[in-house]
């Protein structure tokens, strides 16, 4: 298994209520979902700086 970094946010309520229903929603942990979301962020921010 890879070794993975540990990150602790702090949310307004409202958006961690919607996390926990789109996480429920696609039958994944929340915290799966943080991964997958954080993920694309980054990924898509190196691509848009590549293109500048």
């Amino acid at each position: 298994m890879k070794n993975r970094g540990r990150v602790t946010a702090y949310l307004p309520e409202e958006i961690q209520k919607a996390l926990e229903e789109w996480a429920e929603e696609e039958s994944r942990s929340l915290s799966s979902l943080a991964t997958y979301l954080l993920t694309k962020a980054v990924k898509d921010r190196q691509q848009q700086e590549k293109s500048n």
